[in-house]
């Protein structure tokens, strides 16, 4: 792995962690153990670039563990397992990690417009994947189905993470035949 896919990789887990304001460059550089040079030789603009790459970067990895999830099952049976994946990922890091996009949008009015629109892109990507899995299951209206879906998953998430209790996403499973045959 190079010094900027580690940089990147480093950052989206503090990120997912901490926040963007939690994540400070000093952190991500010994975590990487890099000079604060190296930073700036891969990310000219600094923070706000690196933060961007990482959102991208985790956002991408995070849609592989849902597409895994998803993957040959029918949409219902699929998208149970995409919360059950959710559920793991909480519990497993204790109620540390965060949704790798949700950590940084949550301050998106405060921070800089482009990390504002990776987050849009990524959360965009994501429902229209979803939406193309539903429409090869038959579901009519997918998008509108992927985009309610996608707002009560990261709800339930929210809430599952500051209450630290998963009921609140295993809860959505009640729901999602009531999206899809709606």
């Amino acid at each position: 792995m190079t010094t900027r896919e580690r940089l990147v990789s480093t950052t989206s887990n503090l990120v997912r962690k901490k926040g963007y304001y939690g994540t400070g460059i000093n952190e991500i550089l010994k975590s990487v153990a890099v000079p604060k040079g190296s930073l700036y030789h891969h990310f000219p603009k600094g923070k706000d670039e690196l933060i961007r790459e990482a959102i991208l970067y985790g956002g991408e990895i995070q849609m592989r563990k849902y597409g895994d999830a998803l993957r040959g099952k029918p949409a219902l049976e699929g998208l149970s397992a995409m919360v059950d994946v959710m559920a793991e990922e909480l519990e497993k890091s204790d109620f540390q990690d965060a949704c790798p996009i949700a950590a940084v949008a949550m301050a998106a009015g405060i921070i800089e417009e482009e990390i504002r629109v990776a987050c849009d892109k990524v959360f965009k990507g994501w429902q229209n994947d979803l939406a193309g899995y539903l429409e090869r299951r038959g579901v009519t209206n997918a998008l509108e189905k992927a985009e309610e879906l996608y707002a009560m998953f990261e709800g339930a998430y929210v809430l599952s993470k500051a209450h630290k209790d998963v009921k609140y996403l295993l809860l959505q499973k009640k729901y999602i035949s009531l999206i899809l045959n709606a």
